[in-house]
């Protein structure tokens, strides 16, 4: 939807865990050498302001990345998705900035692979042109940025269409729409069951909200993906993790979209991703909730 920002929430507990995945899976393609494709479906603006006046009104950063950042000591025993994850994120906290996917993706990038990625909103993409095209950050300090990124400007399901299969078949579709409209649950799962068709060997990654009032439409979504990842003569392996921050029998009228957490479902994983992703969403849970 047009009128999602993702700056009211960037950094908040649901990105962490999108995150970790992300940085898990990509992590995983790296250990090859062979080339991958990427395809981030709803890429927002790439990275965040933490001092946005939009992220400071909601908080949502302060109750979740910037509290994982506080719980972390030096000494500090980390899940391996988790430490993954915070070596790329925190020289980003550093300098008052929230590291999104595409900026996650460009870090992982290698002159070799493809990265697509893709947002709707004007001002998102005004924004996600500008930051595609500045230096990366690493803990060892700022990196020049010259790989070229394919930015494209469409509805997130038809420009997804267009771009499988690729030529480049090892890779990954990213897909985490707002969910704000009923309608997105039939239409992601129509959309990656045609990823599924079209370009069998892909990791589909998932995001979605755990919300009280879409329990129903989040079950018939997952199975339906599920089932339908294992038909055919190559049937593939699917897991989902959740992170829950809120017993959602609590939440009262008044707490508005009834959001109680959130959840990745993959589909065709890489190896240990499911206990990478299960060990760092239990870590979590110990901060978040």
């Amino acid at each position: 939807m047009l009128s999602y920002q993702h700056e009211y929430h960037c950094g908040n507990s649901a990105d962490v865990l999108k995150h970790t995945a992300l940085c898990l899976i990509l992590d995983s393609l790296c250990r090859k050498d062979k080339p991958f494709t990427i395809i981030d479906t709803h890429s927002g603006a790439g990275r965040f302001e933490l001092n946005d006046e939009r992220s400071l009104k909601t908080e949502e950063s302060k109750n979740g990345i910037l509290k994982l950042k506080d719980s972390i000591q030096a000494d500090s025993v980390l899940p391996y998705g988790v430490r993954l994850y915070i070596e790329k994120e925190f020289p980003y906290l550093e300098h008052g900035l929230y590291a999104g996917s595409p900026e996650l993706e460009r870090l992982f990038l290698r002159e070799s692979d493809q990265l697509h990625v893709n947002d709707l909103h004007p001002q998102a993409m005004k924004k996600l042109k500008t930051n595609m095209a500045l230096p990366l950050l690493e803990e060892d300090g700022v990196l020049p940025f010259s790989k070229k990124i394919n930015i494209h400007s469409e509805d997130a399901f038809k420009n997804l269409n267009s771009l499988i299969p690729p030529l480049i078949k090892r890779g990954l579709v990213l897909c985490d729409p707002s969910f704000e409209d009923g309608e997105d649950y039939k239409n992601v799962t129509e959309a990656l069951k045609n990823v599924r068709r079209k370009w069998n060997t892909a990791v589909i990654a998932l995001w979605y909200p755990l919300l009280k009032r879409r329990k129903n439409e989040t079950a018939q979504m997952l199975t339906e993906l599920e089932d339908f990842g294992k038909l055919g003569n190559n049937p593939a392996e699917s897991f989902k993790t959740e992170l829950i921050t809120k017993d959602p029998e609590s939440l009262q009228q008044e707490d508005g979209p009834h959001m109680y957490g959130s959840g990745i479902f993959i589909m065709n994983p890489p190896w240990k991703l499911k206990e990478n992703l299960e060990e760092a969403a239990a870590f979590y849970t110990g901060i978040f909730r």
